[in-house]
């Protein structure tokens, strides 16, 4: 019964590209990362800073485009799925993705601080394997900002289509202009936004099917212009050559994303889509399905667990880049393959798929979409956080930063606390969430006030991070403001009573 369900409201196509795409990452990673551990000395090194002609191959391997066009699809479903109702859609898609999310983060954030509390030196083994375990939450961070942003981006898709990823497009060439032509900083935040939702509306197109309308010579003309979109860019332009950020690079095309990330958009969903009928419905993608987001968040981990069990067995390290270092890549990759079974084995139990359920809000129903969508916001921060300062050092004065704001994992932590008690609040409905939601809105505007007068260091932030605090926390004030009168007035009045 419930077997048969899933397979009716599943895409054999979109199955297929979730398991490659987490598959090209995993790979991606086990190839680049060179873990050194030389006297005493524990480093990691990215061979895309040694190998600098290997950057165009990041046209292919770079797939965080793919995996925002598949979760467009999914989304786009999952709404289908519940109604098109805000709050039963958000909480099926939040308990799949946090579950696994959470459980990994109280794995790291517990050894991180053993690392820094048991351990004599830093950095020691433990406090590098929790700074690297991180480096998936880029993309856990900005889908969950995402999951919460695809209803009302379904609503404009289906109002004025091919429009919203071009208006998109036009503000991402705004943005570049302005944060690399003019020197603006801070806007570059914006393209987060903008590149991001304009690849994972391209899932809504595939989920409409008018994707599946287009001829292939239309898919082929769109994946040209991007590759030649790629080409003049980084060739006549100054863009990188590489679509990952590099080491010791100046300019990202991922921090902030950029043009040419959009460009990397049209080739790589022109090319999956031009290569679709050798995409089918196999048993690989079916059990890759069931631990994919395991496989995803834990991938990273198996290459410290690796290193900690082979190095000391005498496991070649040659210098990267080397012939040798090349010929030993693959039997790496082997090697970490058992390593990554065994972590699957024992963390995929948390990997849930749960069903649609329904819910019904009480009587303060726009209440409670402020409360989720304020929720969304705080654990978006805290887990995008963690992919900037990784788990250790977790209450270190001085924190890590992505364009101009600083964070640590003690700011990280507080940011998921504060969400998942708000989420929490959300759906159960005996809990004024009025009142929940004016907590979380005060603790980030006195956060924020607190930050600017340098009244918690222990939090790591720097001026910009207190005032996005501050910011925060006084729209909180104002959408919640807003929703009390709204739904004030649909009643009648505050005190309006019933016969």
């Amino acid at each position: 019964m419930g077997d048969k369900t899933d397979l009716a409201t599943r895409d054999p196509f979109i199955d297929a590209l979730r398991v490659i795409s987490v598959l090209v990452v995993v790979i991606g990673h086990w190839l680049t990362t060179t873990v050194i551990w030389e006297d005493g000395i524990i480093d990691i090194e990215n061979a895309l800073s040694v190998i600098r002609k290997s950057h165009v191959a990041t046209w292919l391997i770079q797939v965080m485009p793919v995996m925002f066009f598949v979760g467009g699809f999914a989304n786009a479903r999952s709404l289908d799925l519940h109604g098109g109702a805000y709050l039963a859609y958000l909480r099926t898609r939040y308990r799949r993705l946090l579950t696994p999310t959470l459980v990994f983060i109280g794995v790291w954030l517990a050894i991180g601080v053993l690392a820094e509390v048991l351990l004599d030196e830093l950095p020691n083994v433990a406090d590098r394997a929790a700074d690297l375990a991180a480096l998936p939450f880029w993309f856990l961070g900005l889908y969950v900002f995402v999951v919460a942003l695809a209803p009302p981006m379904r609503r404009l898709h289906r109002r004025f289509g091919w429009w919203v990823p071009g208006v998109l497009a036009v503000g991402v060439v705004v943005v570049d202009v302005l944060h690399h032509g003019l020197g603006v900083a801070h806007v570059g935040v914006l393209n987060y936004a903008f590149v991001w939702l304009l690849t994972h509306q391209f899932g809504f197109f595939h989920a409409d099917g008018a994707l599946q309308r287009l001829s292939r010579g239309v898919v082929f003309g769109v994946t040209t212009i991007g590759l030649a979109g790629l080409v003049v860019l980084t060739v006549l332009g100054s863009y990188p050559v590489s679509m990952v950020g590099v080491p010791g690079d100046e300019r990202w095309n991922t921090n902030p994303p950029s043009l040419a990330l959009v460009m990397l958009t049209l080739w790589l969903v022109g090319l999956v889509l031009l290569i679709k009928p050798w995409l089918g419905d196999r048993r690989w993608v079916s059990i890759g399905n069931r631990v994919v987001l395991t496989v995803f968040v834990w991938h990273v981990s198996a290459v410290s667990l690796g290193a900690v069990i082979l190095y000391p067995l005498g496991f070649p390290r040659p210098d990267t880049g080397t012939l040798e270092w090349w010929a030993w890549r693959p039997v790496w990759i082997a090697a970490l393959v058992p390593v990554m079974v065994i972590l699957v084995v024992v963390f995929r139990r948390f990997e849930i798929h749960p069903k649609p359920t329904g819910f019904v809000a009480a009587d303060a129903l726009t209440i409670r979409h402020v409360a989720a969508g304020m929720a969304a916001v705080s654990l978006g921060l805290g887990i995008l956080g963690f992919g900037v300062t990784g788990f250790n050092r977790v209450a270190q004065d001085l924190g890590e930063g992505v364009l101009d704001f600083d964070l640590n994992p003690l700011q990280n932590v507080l940011h998921l606390v504060l969400g998942l008690g708000l989420l929490t609040a959300v759906y159960q409905r005996g809990r004024d969430v009025v009142v929940a939601a004016s907590g979380v809105a005060l603790w980030f505007l006195v956060l924020g006030l607190l930050g600017i007068s340098d009244g918690l260091a222990v939090f790591g932030m720097n001026p910009a991070t207190a005032v996005l605090h501050v910011v925060l926390g006084a729209l909180g004030i104002v959408l919640i403001g807003f929703a009390i009168a709204r739904d004030r007035a649909s009643r009648g009045g505050p005190r309006k009573q019933s016969k």
